[in-house]
């Protein structure tokens, strides 16, 4: 879960758990006491990722990323956010395994005259469900964040987090996907047309309460090492050895 202090910056539990105060860079404060943030002040975090119309990963200034660097997934938030001119004017941030709230009926409080041309050219309500994943570059330790209110980003996320779930069933809680920025064909109403997808290259582990560095688990080996991860899960799913059956004795043998 990623938590908002009460300055409104967010960070990863995961993250916080290996981070230790040892000097002057873990506890470094700019912030000034008293000053009003924005709404969504803390929820992005570094660069602001962004899937074009034209299938392509820009950044907010539309500096393309490219698909060949890898960046770990670290976190996922949900929240509901009622947007006014652009801008989000209140955001509801969800807890774990918590629902969204009733959007049709938020919606419905707000007068029309409030409401908005969304993409498909419908009038859509103010408030709306965003779905917002943290990414790191664990070269250069940039972070980056997609937020996304669409149909296909939410897919994009949702698969994501579904193997992930599956992987930590099998490996352990303290596993993360290494991704690459994709694209998938996606069929709408309005025909085909691209949406985002996040590629997993490998799987790794971040470090632990001793401040391991970041070490991809390991590639296939033989079979006198530790197993592959898929190598693993495919022998959870395989069917068990059937043993050769045992031959008959006579009865004279056995007397």
């Amino acid at each position: 879960m990623i938590r908002m202090d009460q300055k409104g910056k967010v960070m990863s539990n995961q993250l916080m758990k290996t981070q230790t105060t040892v000097d002057g860079f873990a506890g470094y404060e700019d912030g000034i006491e008293g000053h009003d943030r924005p709404a969504n002040a803390g929820l992005i975090q570094g660069t602001l990722l962004k899937f074009s119309n034209g299938g392509a990963w820009v950044t907010r200034d539309d500096d393309e990323i490219g698909s060949d660097v890898k960046l770990i997934a670290v976190d996922v938030q949900r929240v509901a956010q009622k947007w006014h001119d652009g801008q989000p004017i209140e955001t509801r941030i969800l807890e774990p395994g918590e629902k969204f709230p009733d959007l049709d009926a938020l919606n419905a409080d707000v007068p029309q005259s409030e409401w908005v041309v969304g993409p498909t050219g419908d009038k859509r309500g103010p408030w709306q469900a965003q779905h917002i994943l943290y990414l790191l570059d664990p070269m250069t330790m940039d972070k980056f964040t997609f937020p996304t209110g669409t149909v296909g980003g939410r897919i994009a996320i949702s698969e994501l987090r579904d193997k992930l779930v599956w992987m930590r069933k099998t490996r352990g809680d303290n596993i993360f996907a290494v991704v690459t920025l994709a694209d998938k064909h996606m069929n709408t109403r309005f025909g085909g047309r691209q949406r985002p997808h996040f590629n997993i290259v490998k799987w790794t582990r971040l470090g632990g309460d001793g401040g391991e560095e970041i070490a991809a688990l390991p590639s296939p080996a033989p079979a006198a090492q530790e197993p592959a991860l898929e190598d693993s899960v495919d022998k959870l799913f395989a069917e068990p050895e059937k043993k050769p059956a045992k031959a008959k004795r006579s009865s004279k043998e056995a007397a």
